[in-house]
């Protein structure tokens, strides 16, 4: 009988490539999200790390999060956050969880294809 424990199998190797920020940017602003700041918070509450100042966004509208070597999105809205890709694919997230991956736009509280949304953009990178 062998009594030796393979640890691959079970805590899996950190991905190769593990991303290592995120880089979001509307109007003249820039801010990351990375290891050492892993926590943004977007709203039109003045104490928001990203601040909109719309009718749309709710107060603390969404949170942006690194963990578990991934960059999140929560929404928190009654209206919902909209994120689109690079391809162009637009997904609604509403009360729920999305992973940030490659590139794209983020609208809160405003569907981009019906309104004029605060567009902020995103970028993950190595």
């Amino acid at each position: 009988m062998n009594s030796h424990l393979h640890v691959e199998a079970i805590w899996p190797a950190s991905p190769a490539c593990a991303p290592h920020r995120l880089v979001l940017t509307w109007g003249a602003h820039e801010v990351e999200v990375t290891e050492k700041h892993p926590s943004l918070t977007v709203g039109r509450g003045e104490l928001s790390g990203i601040v909109i100042q719309s009718g749309m966004v709710s107060r603390l509208h969404a949170r942006i999060e690194y963990r578990n070597v991934r960059f999140s999105l929560t929404d928190q809205s009654s209206n919902g956050t909209y994120v689109a890709d690079s391809a162009g694919t637009t997904r609604m997230v509403r009360n729920d969880t999305h992973v940030l991956t490659g590139a794209g736009t983020i609208s809160f509280g405003i569907n981009p294809e019906t309104g004029r949304p605060h567009l902020v953009r995103y970028a993950v990178s190595p």
